[in-house]
């Protein structure tokens, strides 16, 4: 985490400001604690900010695999693919990019900082660094410490991990201040928060007005065995056109725009539990923004 950082943050229980006891190096915080007036305190390890409290998170995704071995990582990356067909492939590469192009131009047009959501293994944030300018700042979060320690490991091989900084937080109990942020973007991650709702209210909360979230997302057909089992899990807020409208007008957004990427049918893959082998879907990038008041 880069010590410039801490003026976003605050405590996700009280929202009281937070201070930093520790050791810093290369402007960094590399080790310690967080700790607010009110006596939470957050750890930092190995330069990861570890910002949640365990009693608003008993029931989010855990990962199950240590992906924070370079190699390990690869694997599955890998393997993840071997199971797509190659224009899945040549659609999700498209998606990358505009994805990528449109957080761009909302950070230069803005304050230069982004806020990912549902960070993961860095599928995004690292070809985003890698196409923007050298004083980006982007702050990847993530539910779960270790695929950001994979992400961590991957861009230290990299020119571009100075731009990066990696904080565990609960995307529905974020430890970001209010009107603090210009860009949110979030590759996919909003479609795997169980009651999506409450993940776009807080970032609804921590956007500046006029302030933008981008993000890519899949829908499925009403009636389908993936928006029935969506539901079941509690992620089906957004799981279609009709539904993310509804879901963005109740925490007060506005839709700007929505690009459809590409429509299919999904194939046979073990490694994802949505959508279901044969059920059609769409994948997607819209953009939405928060109203001045």
């Amino acid at each position: 985490m880069h010590e410039q950082i801490v003026q976003f943050l605050t405590c996700p229980i009280c929202r009281a400001p937070l201070v930093f006891e520790g050791r810093k190096s290369s402007k960094r915080f590399v080790n310690g604690y967080f700790k607010c007036s009110k006596g939470h305190i957050y750890q930092v390890k190995e330069e990861i900010g570890l910002l949640k409290d365990a009693r608003f998170s008993v029931n989010e995704f855990e990962w199950k695999v240590d992906v924070a071995d370079e190699k390990r990582y690869e694997e599955i990356r890998k393997q993840y693919s071997s199971y797509l067909r190659e224009d899945q492939k040549i659609a999700m590469k498209k998606l990358m990019e505009k994805l990528v192009n449109h957080v761009v131009k909302s950070c230069e047009e803005s304050d230069n900082k982004v806020l990912d959501v549902a960070t993961g293994m860095g599928g995004f944030i690292l070809p985003l660094a890698e196409e923007s300018s050298e004083d980006l700042i982007i702050i990847g979060t993530d539910i779960d410490e270790k695929p950001l320690r994979g992400a961590m490991n991957k861009a230290k091989k990299t020119t571009t991990y100075h731009k990066i900084s990696l904080i565990v937080t609960d995307a529905k109990h974020l430890c970001f201040k209010g009107d603090v942020f210009s860009t949110i973007s979030s590759n996919f991650g909003f479609d795997n928060v169980p009651d999506t709702l409450l993940a776009f209210n807080e970032s609804a909360r921590i956007l500046q007005p006029e302030g933008k979230i981008i993000f890519s997302s899949i829908w499925f057909k009403v009636n389908s065995e993936s928006m029935r089992l969506a539901e079941e899990r509690h992620l089906g807020q957004m799981a279609s056109e009709t539904r993310l409208r509804e879901t963005l007008r109740k925490v007060g957004l506005v839709l700007e725009w929505i690009e459809e990427i590409y429509c299919g049918v999904w194939p046979h893959n073990p490694m994802d539990l949505l959508p279901v082998e044969g059920d059609e879907y769409t994948h997607m990038i819209a953009q939405a923004r928060k109203p001045k008041n």
